[in-house]
């Protein structure tokens, strides 16, 4: 009589261990690779990696608000890099960088299961077994988040419960504990702005539809903004209160290119990579399932969840159609470059709650298939890592990139700096095609980077470099002049082209029309490494450096 009892245990303690083995397969490209692993280039290793490993060697992660750091874009104040009061901060000072990036993807990966497992526990749905809490997680920890601010979309499954109960005048001090947790490991600037706008909407929904004020919820959303101002500090002391820094990001405008004329669809469909990305099928899921569901509490919350999705995503579009993007600059110039877009952070959430309550509604049907298919897609298909690594056998993906030891080349580097000579940390150096993160992870002093911040004079001394080229090429002008947080030596030939990997085969650079006086004389570059051969009359080639292992082919150039 014991036996049926003795049964369901074991296989309980199974469906208990499945998370951890979810993890290691989530991983494994990393303990089995190594650093030559394939992470993700853009907004990753091309700045964040290269920042952090800037700071690190310089011993500057804990620096002053107003240190120069060197690297990108010659010298840059501290508060111009991320905010060593955080999670992240804290990891990369612990450990090696390679080290601090993969623990920060398991933390995310582990916050986020425990983020939807509590999210599940609190909803009321019937017939849920403790296999299915256990499994139903995975879903939402086995997405692609993005390295940096992932995890404040991570996190957000918990965060809306939390302020759903402070709202309700619950008090504990586990809830402001969370508040504070949560916003030392979010990003203000790039995600958590936008939730406490969100916040505070719904704070003033809940206080005109009760006629009482919330004091809990005011008190959660002030222990927010406090936790964030002390995170920020130093960029909000730079920013906003320094008279003699200028950002760059004044120019900002975001009334062109990937900004301009999007679709509702676009910021619901899969995601963005910028904060997570995820399979269409979930929302084809949600609408089937909704479709065959019959009316219920569940199916109401989830057609509601479903209009949170559809009305972000057309309000969305309504603004990148008009020129909404660019009022907040108008009153002040420093929230020129606020991007009223990324409220799209907001869509997975609402997507996954509707996809959950909708399944819910038909008691999880099919969920012994679907949650390992949807597993199998989540990890092979959309983690840069798995999908890279499986396509260097299947090419299935018409597309080569470069892993994180490719990208950052120390050995090519190494040849680079004996050619410098003593003083290689001083030497100027520009970039044509090649990303000036490369570089600076090594220690080279860059007149060229992406940055989140950095001085307009700056800008406008490249601007005065590349000007006849971007005249040929009006997206890349304004990509340069309206944008800029790439301030690139850009040539219209290969406009923003800065994954002139070694196994492509293009034309040499022609017909540069670069101020290169300028260059030489005001801006003090004595080199330019190019990933492409340079037809011009202005440089000479002094050294090539090829390398099996490099993700380049480095050309260096001295200006006459």
């Amino acid at each position: 009589m014991n036996y049926p009892k003795q049964q369901v245990f074991k296989e309980l303690q199974l469906y208990q261990f499945l998370p951890f083995l979810v993890l290691l397969l989530f991983i494994f490209p990393y303990l089995i690779q190594g650093e030559s692993v394939f992470i993700p280039v853009s907004d990753n290793m091309d700045s964040n990696l290269a920042w952090w490993k800037a700071m690190k060697d310089q011993g500057k992660i804990f620096g002053g608000w107003n240190e120069s750091i060197a690297g990108m874009i010659v010298e840059s104040p501290r508060f111009t890099y991320p905010s060593a009061f955080s999670v992240e901060g804290l990891l990369y000072f612990l450990f090696p960088l390679f080290t601090a990036y993969l623990v920060n993807k398991v933390l995310i990966f582990i916050l986020a299961y425990v983020a939807f497992w509590l999210w599940i526990k609190h909803q009321s749905f019937a017939k849920l077994s403790e296999k299915l809490l256990f499994l139903l997680p995975l879903l939402w920890a086995s997405l692609a988040f993005y390295p940096h601010r992932g995890i404040s979309i991570a996190l957000l499954p918990v965060l809306i419960l939390v302020f759903e109960a402070l709202l309700q005048d619950k008090k504990s001090w586990k809830y402001f504990i969370f508040l504070v947790c949560y916003a030392f490991y979010s990003k203000l600037v790039l995600a958590g702005f936008y939730f406490f706008i969100g916040l505070t909407v719904w704070l003033l929904w809940e206080w005109i539809r009760t006629r009482t004020f919330p004091k809990y919820g005011s008190l959660g959303l002030l222990t927010l903004a406090i936790a964030w101002t002390c995170q920020e500090a130093y960029l909000i002391k730079g920013l906003f209160f320094t008279e003699e820094f200028q950002s760059h990001r004044e120019d900002f405008t975001y009334d062109f290119g990937v900004w301009k004329d999007l679709m509702p669809w676009k910021f619901f469909w899969s995601g963005n990579q910028s904060g997570v990305h995820f399979a269409p099928i979930y929302l084809i899921l949600t609408l089937g399932f909704l479709l065959f569901s019959e009316f219920n509490s569940l199916k109401k919350k989830s057609l509601r969840d479903l209009l949170f999705v559809l009305g972000i995503g057309l309000g969305l579009s309504v603004i990148s159609h008009s020129s909404i993007m660019t009022f907040a600059g108008q009153f002040l110039p420093s929230l020129a470059s606020l991007n009223f877009l990324r409220f799209e952070f907001w869509i997975p959430y609402f997507l996954f709650a509707a996809f959950f309550r909708a399944w819910a509604s038909i008691n999880f049907k099919w969920a012994n298939f679907l949650i390992p298919s949807l597993l199998l897609v989540n990890i092979f298909i959309y983690q840069y890592e798995w999908r890279y690594w499986l396509n260097q056998d299947l090419k299935l993906i018409n597309q080569q990139v470069p892993s994180f030891k490719a990208y950052y080349s120390e050995d090519s580097y190494e040849e680079i700096k004996n050619f410098l000579g003593e003083d290689w940390q001083h030497v100027r150096i520009a970039h044509l095609n090649v990303p000036p993160a490369s570089s600076a992870y090594n220690g080279l002093l860059c007149l060229d980077g992406y940055m989140q911040n950095y001085r307009r004079e700056h800008k406008m001394q490249v601007f005065q470099v590349i000007r006849d080229e971007l005249a040929k090429d009006e997206s890349l002008d304004k990509h340069f002049m309206n944008w800029g947080n790439k301030c690139y030596f850009q040539n219209a030939q290969y406009p923003d082209d800065y994954f002139m990997y070694a196994w492509r085969e293009e034309e040499k650079i022609r017909e540069l029309q670069f101020d290169f006086d300028f260059l030489r004389d005001s801006l003090k570059a004595e080199y330019i490494i190019s990933a492409l051969p340079v037809e011009s009359s202005a440089l000479n080639l002094e050294l090539r450096v090829e390398n099996p292992e490099s993700a380049w082919k480095l050309h260096v150039y001295s200006i006459k």
